[in-house]
């Protein structure tokens, strides 16, 4: 293995779950959300699970399918995924492989994203009570990369897609973020997802989008440094031409537009201050680290921006 797949590996190829340092919301958190597990295998046979979460008189017929980012798993979102339940849709939500309640040794890729959404698809297909049902397409970052390449591979009932934060294709992103002296690793990165996933590796959502009847809509911060919105909205915008496929960018939301301004700039100084704080070891032990999080408002770090939500709301009219 060389040293361009080790420093890849090591950067996006590990497993990931809950460290009971930062608070995560449950369905519990919030008065009368239900949580119905679901589970479904990949082809390579690894157990995935997730809830379907709904409020009890939900009132819309279709579903929502959310998929999480890199680095935690789906109740890392729950504030979205109530606000959707709070709009009268039922959620159905996963920990992709190697993250949090779902099998695997680690996440396997970056491809393994559209890998475990068209199994999510799949499963919804074989689903007596999901089959007929009319879908939206949810996800951010690492997600919202399968979000918008999930045309290229199923279609069935999709009516609507939206990319947060994301990235429209591995090309595009490695590109983006091995430069300078690391160009030269770009060729070993896009070999070992072609050796993980060979399937989705060469997808882009540009193609996803450059014909579809689906509703589409992309929305990224101009100052992600996560993931360069060169990399993803400015990069489909630069590609096709649909008038179904809309753009929405933002200023001063970092890596989460449908976050307030008060809550990017309070994670923002929150994290800041926890990462200076390890560096001058001050915060060492598990209940150091802990302490420190617990009194931060989690509530406030969350707050979703109503603005966006009804941009979001009515690309799934």
């Amino acid at each position: 293995m060389g040293i361009g797949t080790l420093i890849y590996k090591k950067a996006f190829v590990n497993r990931f779950d809950d460290d009971k340092i930062i608070f995560y919301f449950s369905y519990k958190d919030f008065p009368g959300l239900r949580a119905e597990p679901v589970e479904f295998k990949t082809p390579q046979g690894l157990l995935i699970k997730g809830n379907i979460y709904s409020y009890e008189n939900h009132s819309k017929d279709d579903l929502v399918v959310f998929c999480h980012g890199m680095g935690g798993g789906h109740r890392s979102y729950m504030r979205e995924i109530e606000t959707l339940c709070q709009q009268g849709y039922e959620v159905l939500a996963y920990d992709n492989v190697g993250c949090w309640e779902s099998e695997g040794e680690n996440v396997r890729g970056l491809t393994e994203s559209i890998n475990d959404l068209v199994s999510c698809l799949d499963f919804i297909c074989g689903s007596d009570n999901l089959k007929d049902r009319g879908l939206h397409i949810i996800g951010h970052s690492w997600g919202g990369y399968a979000a918008g390449n999930i045309l290229n591979f199923r279609t069935k009932n999709i009516k609507s897609v939206t990319v947060i934060s994301g990235f429209a294709s591995v090309e595009s992103v490695i590109w983006g973020g091995f430069g300078g002296k690391l160009k030269m690793f770009r060729k070993a990165i896009l070999a070992y997802e072609r050796k993980v996933n060979p399937q989705y590796v060469d997808s882009c959502s540009v193609d996803a989008f450059r014909n579809t009847d689906a509703n589409v809509l992309l929305i990224h911060s101009k100052d992600d440094a996560v993931c360069d919105i060169a990399s993803g909205l400015g990069y489909v915008r630069s590609q096709i031409s649909n008038p179904n496929v809309r753009y929405l960018e933002v200023e001063g939301k970092f890596h989460n537009p449908n976050y307030t301004v008060d809550a990017v700039t309070y994670m923002q100084q929150t994290f800041g201050e926890y990462q200076s704080l390890l560096k001058q070891k001050k915060l060492k032990t598990f209940e150091e680290k802990k302490a420190f999080m617990d009194l931060r408002d989690f509530s406030r770090m969350t707050a979703q921006d109503p603005e966006i939500w009804a941009e979001i709301f009515r690309n799934m009219e």
